[in-house]
């Protein structure tokens, strides 16, 4: 080979090198934000510091705008597509507000029912967080999730702090004890049980862990909780098939405990605002669903049959009830199979009017949806417009207007 020769062809290989690689770094400096992926792994940190390598799909804008978005206006309106923890619900002057948890990230993000606005308030990172329930006005809520051992419960309350020169918000944390259980929450407190060796140990504080007070001791320890209003809290046995359970209500400023039921196979309830009206569900060879009335002492059976997790009662009017009814029929083993995950179900919504012992649907959900959709974390909005709820199945966030007829 020529000299010539050679000095053109090494010429004309570094042209093209500098042209390759002039070229891939104008494909990379045209990466940024969502499009352009961060090297390494990512970190996780329980409380503090912010994920600013990705943007929330939520903030797309324009022809990326997600379906939930854009379907506002829609009786049924799917909130969020994304695994959800837990949401709260809050009627302001333009309407209602819900805010929500993301389960795999902890990301809060903030809904306007009125609008298509949905906008993440939040990016502090809690991995894994499995269950959320919110108060304060929104602006508390208590995250419980599993630690790396899949068997430790952490529980920690948080508590948004809105910083006016950012659209990102301050989240502050609060450490309670590990695998604490029956966690419920109203207002600006919260109820919780510690397991001792012989016993159960509840207690009442504010989100903040402030103000504890203990109100309960028992050598009962699978109890659920429900924070029912300032002065009562109920405590029901954990419903097993063929197992005879018990409720108690507990005085929040006394401790005197009360039993409300007692011996009842399987039992499951909720209770009305005013601590007066029972709805439970007794599980034998069959299912029944019922009201106990504390005042008349009376028992009324109410149909169709669903269980009181897939209720809520409303404020407004004493009388009436919401519930998610499954399609299919129950039998005594439906409610333990649907707590293991064996059993999952389709859902209609039902309006439940005890005063005058009649009921009514109000929206086949599936029709309105496409989607089966397995009821629970059902709550109303204070002007009860709207009902919200997840479900089961994927923990997807909705809500259903039920002031919109079908």
């Amino acid at each position: 080979m020529s000299r010539k020769t050679f000095i053109i062809i090494s010429i004309t290989l570094a042209t093209i090198l500098v042209v390759l690689v002039g070229y891939y770094f104008i494909i990379q400096s045209g990466q940024t934000g969502t499009d352009r992926k961060p090297s390494g792994f990512r970190s996780f940190f329980p409380f503090g510091g912010n994920d600013n390598a990705t943007t929330s799909p939520r903030e797309v804008v324009g022809d990326n705008t997600p379906e939930e978005e854009l379907n506002f206006t829609q009786k049924l309106r799917k909130l969020s597509s994304e695994p959800v923890s837990g949401a709260g619900i809050l009627d302001v002057k333009a309407g209602s507000i819900v805010r929500y948890i993301e389960k795999a990230t902890g990301h809060i993000f903030e809904v306007e029912m009125f609008s298509p606005n949905q906008n993440r308030i939040s990016n502090t990172t809690i991995p894994l967080a499995y269950d959320a329930i919110w108060g304060n006005k929104n602006t508390s809520l208590v995250v419980r999730y599993l630690k790396d051992d899949d068997v430790t419960v952490d529980t920690y309350a948080l508590t948004i702090k809105e910083v006016s020169t950012s659209t990102e918000n301050n989240v502050s944390a609060v450490s309670f004890p590990a695998n604490i259980s029956g966690v419920s929450g109203l207002n600006n407190s919260m109820f919780y049980l510690q397991q001792t060796d012989n016993s159960s140990v509840g207690f009442i504080s504010n989100f903040s862990g402030k103000n504890r007070k203990q109100i309960w001791n028992s050598e009962i320890k699978e109890l659920n909780s429900q924070y029912i209003n300032p002065k009562t809290v109920s405590l029901t046995t954990k419903p097993a098939r063929n197992i005879s359970g018990f409720m108690y209500f507990v005085d929040t400023g006394t401790g005197q405990v009360k039993k409300i039921l007692g011996d009842i196979v399987g039992l499951s309830t909720l209770t009305d605002s005013d601590a007066n009206q029972v709805l439970y569900l007794t599980q034998g060879d069959g299912v029944q669903l019922s009201v106990f009335n504390q005042k008349s002492k009376s028992f009324l059976p109410v149909t169709p049959t669903t269980f009181p997790e897939k209720c809520v009662w409303s404020k407004r009017d004493k009388s009436i009830v919401y519930c998610a009814v499954p399609e299919e029929s129950l039998d005594g083993s439906s409610l333990t199979f649907w707590y293991q995950g064996v059993y999952s179900f389709g859902d209609y919504i039902w309006k439940y009017d005890i005063k005058n012992n009649i009921s009514s649907i109000v929206s086949n959900l599936y029709d309105e949806s496409s989607e089966r959709i397995d009821v629970i974390k059902p709550i109303l909005s204070e002007n009860e417009q709207y009902l919200i709820f997840l479900n089961k199945m994927d923990n997807s966030l909705w809500s259903l207007d039920l002031t919109k007829e079908n």
